[in-house]
């Protein structure tokens, strides 16, 4: 049998997903290491008298640097942006007006925001899920992960890449290690978010997709339990986390047994006589 390190937890809870700003993080930091190898790989002189070197070469690979330096300054941006960057600080650190600085980066910092505000779905989390998401929304095992790689991938990348270079061989994680995940407070804001833009946008929400959404709710209030337990954030004086885990399970439940009389009813023959009591959600 193999022993486990002293530093292994066994009741630790899965990870939730990393935060919208620390997506962005990522994005910079992925924009930053992109930058990075280009001009490492220029620095070299030992091809310079090559045939294969053509005139200009040098020019264009110096403007192919530029271009890979303005697109982290965009993504930069949207980084301050979901710090809470004002467009006035960001149009002092560039030397240029609030105005312009809008004019200049709001494009892009508005198709940053737009799929995580409008996504083309939800996963049963209440995390947007959406193909212009970068790396995917998501974090658990065995789940889909988009052409990009997954968030948690792409960090575990920048990781290895960051330990390569001088400064930083000593840290596990230079860059994984302090993106920030929701807290599971967080995540129960998103489910129930979730669920109420389910009933809005759609006229006949899927009833399974519905009842996932309310029993993950349910989970996530008992681990809220679990972690207050455990020296975490306090739980809220006013709020019955048992019940709430209950209710929740409950209108699960009853969304799927609507649904099931749902499917009887629509697989009786016409003019059968028998009726279905609709269930009160």
């Amino acid at each position: 049998m193999t022993e486990m390190s002293p530093q292994t937890d066994t009741n630790a809870e899965p990870d939730h997903p990393y935060t919208r700003g620390a997506l962005a993080r990522l994005m910079l930091s992925d924009a930053h290491r992109d930058t990075a190898e280009t001009a490492l790989s220029r620095v070299g002189t030992h091809d310079d008298s090559s045939d294969t070197i053509a005139p200009g070469d040098f020019v264009r690979e110096a403007a192919e640097l530029l271009r890979l330096a303005e697109h982290a300054q965009r993504r930069a941006v949207v980084y301050e942006r979901e710090r809470g960057t004002s467009w006035e600080d960001i149009g002092e650190a560039l030397g240029i007006t609030k105005q312009s600085a809008h004019a200049r980066f709001a494009e892009y910092v508005n198709e940053w925001t737009e799929p995580f505000e409008k996504p083309e779905r939800r996963h049963p989390d209440g995390t947007a899920d959406d193909r212009r998401i970068p790396y995917g929304a998501r974090y658990a095992p065995g789940a889909a992960v988009p052409a990009a790689g997954s968030a948690e991938k792409t960090a575990a990348a920048l990781d290895r890449w960051l330990r390569r270079h001088d400064g930083w061989a000593d840290q596990e994680h230079p860059v994984s290690g302090s993106l920030p995940r929701y807290s599971t407070r967080e995540m129960s804001l998103l489910v129930g978010d979730a669920a109420f833009r389910m009933r809005i946008d759609q006229l006949l929400p899927d009833p399974h997709a519905e009842a996932d959404l309310w029993e993950f709710h349910a989970e996530l209030q008992e681990r809220m339990i679990r972690e207050s337990e455990r020296g975490g954030l306090p739980l809220h004086p006013k709020i019955d986390y048992p019940q709430e885990a209950a209710r929740s399970r409950a209108r699960a439940a009853a969304l799927r047994e609507a649904a099931g009389r749902a499917n009887i009813r629509d697989a009786q023959p016409a003019g059968s006589g028998e009726g279905i009591e609709e269930s009160v959600r």
